[in-house]
C-alpha cells in the first residue's frame, strides 16, 4: 500500500509541519509533556486544532518524551499505552482526512555507555516499544527529533525501520553555531550528522530546536546539502530563548519568523515547521509567506 505522506511529497510545494506543543500547553495553563494527555487532553486537542487551522499539513503527536525511560521520571511508564493511544487519536482528529500525523520520538533522557549506563540494546528496545505503539495507532510517518548524539539518533531510526519499514522516518538533530559551522552540544557537526542519519536509514534529515535562529538556518541547510541529497526537515525555534525568572521566553514574532524560514526553504529545505516558542500565529504567517511566494 502506498504511503499517503510520500504521495504528498511527490507533489509540488513545501510541506508545512506544526509548531511547538510544550510552550503552547504552558501558555494555556496545562503541564507540558505527555502528562497533559492524561490531565488535560482537551488542551492538547485545542493546540492541534489551532495548528491545523493555521495551515499545518502535518501534526506531531505529543509523545516527544513518551518513551518508557523518560516516562519513568514521572512514574508514568505503566501508562504509556494510554498516553500513546490518546496522543494519536487527538492528532488524527485534528488532522482530518487530508492532514498527516507524525509519531514524535525524542531521546531516551539518559546517556549511552560508556558515558552513562544505558546500553545500545536497551535504547533500541525502548525506541522500538514507542515506535510500535505509534505505528499500531496509525501514524503516517515518524519524526525523530531533538537528538544531539549520533549513535542514539541512529538507534532510534533503525528501531522505527525494524518496527514499521513502510513508514517514512524523518530525523532531526539540534545544533548550535560553531566556529567551523554548526555542531550539536555533543560535538557532532552538521555534515557528520547528515551522513549518520542517512546511513541509519532516515528518509528525511534535518534540524530542530538548538540555538540556530531562523535567519541562520539557510547556512545550516547548506552544510547538510554538502553531504546528502535527502529531503530536509527544518523546525526552528522562535529565536533564541531568554530566561526571565523561571520562565523561558522566545521573542521572535510571526512575521520575522516566517521570513527567516522562507529563506530556509529557498536554500533547499522541503519540509518546514516550528519548534520551541512558535505558535499557531507563527505557522499561519509561514503558510501565508509560502503561498505568497508560490512555494
Amino acid at each position: 500500500m502506498a504511503n499517503r505522506f510520500l504521495e504528498r511529497l511527490a507533489s509540488p510545494g513545501a510541506v508545512l509541519f506544526d509548531g511547538a506543543m510544550g510552550t503552547q500547553l504552558s501558555a494555556r495553563g496545562a503541564r507540558p509533556g505527555p502528562a497533559a494527555l492524561l490531565e488535560a487532553p482537551q488542551t492538547v486537542a485545542a493546540v492541534h486544532d489551532a495548528y491545523r487551522r493555521a495551515g499545518a499539513e502535518v501534526l506531531l503527536t505529543n509523545t516527544l518524551t513518551a518513551n518508557r525511560l523518560a516516562l519513568s521520571y514521572e512514574k508514568l511508564q505503566s501508562r504509556q499505552p494510554e498516553i500513546v493511544s490518546t496522543a494519536c487519536r487527538l492528532a488524527r482528529a485534528a488532522a482530518g482526512a487530508k492532514g498527516f500525523v507524525a509519531g514524535d520520538i525524542g531521546p531516551t533522557g539518559d546517556f549511552l555507555q560508556p558515558v552513562g549506563d544505558l546500553t545500545e540494546a536497551e535504547a533500541g528496545g525502548i525506541f522500538e516499544e514507542l515506535a510500535r505503539a505509534l505505528a499500531e495507532a496509525g501514524v503516517d510517518l515518524f519524526v525523530i527529533e531533538t537528538f544531539t548524539e549520533a549513535r542514539e539518533t541512529a538507534l532510534a531510526i533503525r528501531a522505527c525501520k525494524r518496527v514499521a519499514p513502510s513508514l517514512p522516518v524523518a530525523a532531526t538533530m539540534s545544533f548550535d553555531p560553531a566556529r567551523d559551522g554548526f555542531r550539536t552540544n555533543a560535538g557532532v557537526s552538521a555534515g557528520d550528522a547528515a551522513q549518520a542519519m542517512a546511513e541509519a536509514g532516515a528518509d528525511f534529515v534535518g534540524a530542530n530546536c538548538g540555538s540556530v535562529t531562523p535567519e541562520q538556518m539557510p547556512g545550516l541547510v547548506a552544510r547538510f546539502r554538502e553531504r546528502t541529497n535527502l529531503p530536509l526537515l527544518i523546525q526552528a525555534n522562535a529565536g533564541l530563548p531568554e530566561l526571565h525568572g523561571e520562565q523561558v521566553i522566545f521573542r521572535l514574532g510571526p512575521q520575522e519568523y516566517a521570513q527567516g524560514m522562507l529563506q530556509t526553504v529557498r536554500a533547499g529545505a522541503r519540509l518546514i515547521g516550528g519548534c520551541c516558542g512558535t505558535s499557531p500565529a507563527h505557522i499561519q504567517a509561514l503558510r501565508q509567506a509560502l503561498d505568497a511566494a508560490g512555494i
